[in-house]
């Protein structure tokens, strides 16, 4: 019994300066390790990414995938939302060629709407809900075996015409966490595209070969997701990984399990002998002390391992954290990431897990760029609570940014689209929003639109955010639109070179220019199912 395991990313997205692309482009870091363990327990497996099949062949067309007979399972992630509506078309094209092929989708989104997408979704035989190594490891035992599915923990599978849900729930410790192999690219069809091309801000512009978007659109050093841990303990109002929807809806974790440090090491030789320069990390469970990363920078520091790393700070770095990186990391491409969200102070207490007050900002930012650190500054806009003269604040903060510091390499400010699971999706009344995306229908056919994306669209609208109402015919549109205006004429970032940011009317220079040339090449649609 062979199993193939899928990302597919979204097709079809626009946004005028880059054209078509590709988004989440990223596989999730779960799925190689999902591919590992169970190859170790006497599986043949492959993984498959659509997008770098397509990058490799234009012309290829999903069914020649399955033209193995041994191929009996394929495993879809479905972590991100956006990859919703691509991945319920490639599965029922799965279906259409393959209808003997068990299909089940696992990841965030899937996790989150389980019951719904093996309701509504024929081509969706079940979904692993969660941690999924040793859940998808019985669903292959039972499926080879015969056995029952009853007797799989976190599935969520079809029954006739019922939908059935087992009972027993698994929980990943750090012990089986720490054992599992997060880097194993040995098993990923055209690895040295996915290593060398995939990169920081992952999407993939479709009028432009490898080589272009590499120069254009990344950062320029292929970037390693790195698996410290899994879980959060905080509870930002716009994210669907926070701890409550976490332990009520997806995993029952509660908190945070590390992995041990000489197994994200292991993670880190691997990664770097199969191509990758620059290692990056979005958690960070204990912003007060970090005593794990100091002692994890130490042990490398030891091992004699030379690489850049991009961390991204939930809170603000402690002073010990910050000298142990830059002892560890000093080359300029290493960066610590911090955001704000906000300029308001009150607001960032409302909406982020960990927050600081401004002044405690400028006060590490100050330390961070003395000893010529690279940093990176995010902000977002469109807050609940927010409104046109609190934006403002947003603004000033990052005025204040620039004329101050020399070693701020990006300084960006991006909208922020509802997610599955976060607080203000599940309680949007509460926090004074209207959304249009309840179910995953919802998200399934938001995404159905090539035209609209990540940059352009929310997914929920303020009524009050601006002076004058919003069009009562087309909220959202409106609401967003907006919003656009205001980020392109106060807040646009756009540069040639993508390891710095521009100033705003630079950024519109570029984004006009960068338009014109592309209505040159047409649209491009094409996905290879």
């Amino acid at each position: 019994m062979k199993v193939l395991f899928l990302h597919v990313p979204k097709f079809n997205n626009f946004y005028k300066p880059i054209g078509d692309f590709i988004w989440i482009n990223y596989m999730p870091m779960g799925l190689l390790a999902i591919a590992d363990f169970v190859r170790r327990h006497g599986f043949e497996v492959e993984v498959i990414h659509l997008g770098v099949e397509w990058v490799e062949d234009r012309g290829l067309r999903l069914e020649t995938l399955l033209d193995d007979p041994a191929v009996a399972a394929v495993g879809m992630s479905l972590h991100w939302h956006y990859q919703a509506y691509d991945v319920m078309a490639a599965a029922r094209r799965i279906k259409e060629v393959r209808p003997d092929v068990f299909v089940f989708a696992g990841g965030y989104t899937a996790s989150f709407f389980h019951d719904e997408i093996v309701r509504d979704f024929p081509q969706v035989d079940a979904v692993v809900r969660g941690d999924g190594e040793i859940p998808v490891l019985r669903l292959l035992e039972t499926l080879q075996d015969g056995g029952s599915l009853e007797d799989v923990p976190n599935l969520t599978w079809r029954e006739g015409p019922g939908v059935r849900t087992a009972e027993a729930c698994y929980v990943g410790d750090a012990e089986t966490v720490s054992g599992l192999n997060y880097t194993n690219f040995s098993l990923l069809r055209h690895a040295p595209t996915y290593v060398r091309y995939i990169g920081l801000p992952f999407f993939y512009a479709k009028h432009f070969s490898p080589e272009e978007n590499f120069r254009r659109f990344t950062i320029r050093s292929p970037l390693l997701p790195l698996a410290v841990g899994r879980g959060c303990p905080f509870n930002c109002t716009w994210c669907g990984g926070a701890q409550v929807p976490q332990q009520r809806r997806i995993s029952r974790r509660t908190g945070f399990v590390w992995r041990d440090p000489a197994a994200v090491i292991q993670d880190i030789k691997r990664g770097l002998a199969a191509g990758y320069r620059t290692l990056h990390t979005a958690t960070d469970p204990e912003p007060v002390e970090q005593e794990y990363f100091v002692d994890l920078w130490r042990r490398i520091r030891r091992e004699g391992i030379e690489a850049d790393w991009m961390f991204e700070c939930n809170g603000l770095p402690s002073d010990r954290f910050i000298d142990e990186f830059h002892k560890t990391f000093p080359g300029p491409d290493s960066i610590i990431a911090v955001s704000p969200e906000c300029g308001n102070e009150d607001l960032r207490f409302r909406h982020k897990g960990p927050a600081f007050t401004t002044e405690a900002f400028f006060e590490k930012m100050d330390r961070i760029d003395r000893m010529g650190i690279s940093t990176e500054i995010f902000f977002s806009y469109g807050l609940p609570g927010e409104n046109e003269d609190l934006l403002e604040d947003t603004v000033r903060m990052r005025r204040r940014i620039i004329r101050r510091y020399r070693h701020v390499r990006g300084l960006r400010t991006l909208s922020i689209e509802m997610e599955p699971g976060a607080p203000w999706q599940m309680e949007p009344e509460r926090f004074g929003i209207v959304t249009d995306r309840r179910t995953f229908r919802d998200f399934h056919d938001a995404h159905a639109d090539a035209d609209r994306g990540t940059y352009t669209t929310f997914g929920y609208y303020i009524p009050d955010y601006f002076e004058r109402p919003l069009d009562p015919e087309r909220p959202y549109d409106d609401f967003a639109r907006r919003l656009q205006r205001i980020k392109c004429r106060r807040l646009c970032f756009l540069h040639p070179n993508p390891k710095k940011y521009g100033k705003p009317w630079q950024g519109r220079l570029l984004c006009s220019v960068a338009s014109r040339l592309l209505r040159l090449k047409g649209r491009d649609l094409s996905r290879p199912f």
